[in-house]
């Protein structure tokens, strides 16, 4: 089997030591210097494969926060149905088992969450999902169940305990979803 070339290696030795160090460090207890040592690279070189540590932290990011911008649209698009809660639920989920250590990461660091794009990106997925789950004008405690449900997915990504078990990942959806029938 080819080998990827050196570029590529470099870029993805800096993309895994970055998640392991964010998840470990937090996002501003990582510094570029750290990242650089930890793969071997120069400065220069992580320059060379992004232009700061910021450009780091999008790449990384993205491909959760879109994914869990689709599961957003797509039912926002679809009329109401009786699972449609479950099924919000269970796709939420896997978009985080999917993308589990950048979840981990974003759900325990605060510089993340107080981040003025990112944040604010996952703030309005949030909402949107809320919105999904409680109707357009949901009273304060509608609002505060919605987010406790999300919780209820996010929480044992974060600890950990959802790797491979689908038992166990449709244990945590059931629990979650039983919950936002409540709501």
């Amino acid at each position: 089997m080819p080998s990827k070339p050196a570029a590529t290696n470099r870029r993805e030795d800096l993309l895994d030591a970055a998640i392991d160090a964010f998840v470990d460090r937090g996002y501003e207890g990582t510094s570029v210097a750290y990242l650089a040592d930890a793969t071997g690279l120069s400065k220069a070189a992580f320059v060379y494969h992004f232009s700061s540590k910021e450009a780091l932290l999008f790449e990384l990011s993205t491909p959760l926060l879109d994914e869990l911008d689709d599961v957003a649209a797509r039912y926002e698009r679809e009329p109401k149905s009786e699972d449609r809660a479950r099924s919000i639920l269970v796709d939420y989920l896997d978009a985080l088992c999917r993308h589990r250590q950048v979840a981990a990461w974003i759900d325990g660091d605060k510089s993340i969450l107080n981040h003025g794009d990112l944040g604010a990106r996952l703030d309005a997925n949030n909402r949107r999902v809320h919105r999904l789950l409680t109707g357009p004008r949901p009273s304060a405690a509608a609002r505060a169940q919605a987010s406790a449900v999300l919780g209820m997915l996010w929480r044992p990504v974060r600890n950990g305990y959802l790797s491979t078990s689908l038992k166990t990942r449709r244990a945590v959806t059931e629990l979650a979803a039983t919950a936002a029938a409540a709501i």
